[in-house]
């Protein structure tokens, strides 16, 4: 594939950010080691554009961001919209956050294109495409801590790449910048699951995806609940695939969120607080898409696995979680 989406990333970076910084509500640093690091939602007010930007350099322009909303009780919502070309490449080489690195005594996940450069992580790892000849690379973060040289250079140490050569976009959940793109991570919240279940990652062609965004809250804990309820309750994504309808029909029961019975319904801020506010403490059971529609170009048929749920959206995004 002649395509290098750590370029493409930075030619969002470079284009459409730094020209645009006072408009889009955004301020970049560069570090001692060299880093360039852009704060669109840690200090910085951010919004949806950045959002926008953020989730696309994310993606490795691969993919593209755009809004509309969905009624839930009596409210209308906007939601993230997402369009992805070459999904496996675009969500598990690059915009999946699967690149752990610890940071003071605690872990936190990296995403971005620069997964890609050496597959840098388990997820990345199994997909057969490689981008090792960008002169920059591009990482994401949700954090609610300003990075600093310590985290870019384990970074660059766990990438394979020169910490000055790395441009971070960083957002903590609890701003517009932050709520959005992780809502934007709706084909995303899928195509772990799927790999996990040992489906052929090969005969994906296109993807889309749709999540809720909630109201903004400057609670970095409550925030995180509401995002995730939007995510494994709220997500919907559409695959087209091209493969024999029994890969799909042994999914039924066994890849949407709705499987974990025994908590299914509980808001993401109850189960967050049992994993003592710790991802690596969540079950891997529990990161599952809400609901998966697959279009088989094959045989043209299609399958609708798991369902929205109306109830816990209304209740963390409207009701006592967060409003009247």
């Amino acid at each position: 594939m002649n395509y290098s989406i750590n370029e493409t990333a930075v030619r969002i970076v470079e284009e459409k950010l730094f020209p645009h910084m006072d408009a889009l509500g955004i301020t970049a640093c560069t570090l001692p080691c060299g880093a360039v690091v852009l704060d669109m939602g840690i200090r910085a007010k951010g919004g949806f554009l950045a959002a926008k930007y953020f989730t696309e350099a994310g993606l490795g322009g691969l993919g593209e961001l755009t809004y509309r909303t969905m009624e839930v009780g009596n409210q209308l919502l906007p939601v993230a919209a997402v369009h992805v070309d070459r999904p496996v490449l675009a969500e598990l080489g690059a915009h999946d956050s699967f690149l752990y690195i610890d940071w003071d005594g605690a872990k936190c996940s990296v995403a971005g294109p620069i997964r890609a450069v050496h597959g840098a992580d388990p997820y990345a790892a199994p997909v057969p495409y490689r981008d090792p000849d960008a002169k920059k690379v591009v990482a994401t973060i949700q954090t609610d801590r300003p990075p600093d040289d310590k985290l870019l250079e384990a970074v660059a140490q766990a990438a394979g790449v020169y910490a000055k050569d790395i441009y971070l976009l960083a957002a903590r959940t609890g701003t517009l910048t932050g709520a959005a793109q992780v809502c934007a991570r709706n084909v995303e919240q899928s195509m772990p699951s799927l790999l996990d279940h040992g489906f052929p990652m090969e005969t994906i062609v296109q993807a889309c995806g749709y999540a809720p965004i909630p109201a903004v809250v400057d609670d970095e804990m409550l925030a995180y609940g509401r995002v995730n309820d939007g995510l494994i309750y709220g997500q919907e994504t559409d695959l087209y695939v091209d493969c024999d309808d029994a890969e799909i029909e042994r999914l039924v029961e066994i890849l949407p969120f709705r499987k974990n019975q025994d908590v299914y319904g509980t808001p993401f801020e109850t189960l967050f607080a049992q994993c003592g506010y710790l991802w690596r403490n969540v079950p891997r059971r529990w990161d599952a898409p809400c609901k998966v529609n697959f279009f088989n170009l094959r045989t043209g048929h299609s399958f609708l696995i798991g369902t929205l749920h109306y109830g816990v959206l209304e209740r963390a995004f409207l009701g006592t979680n967060g409003g009247n």
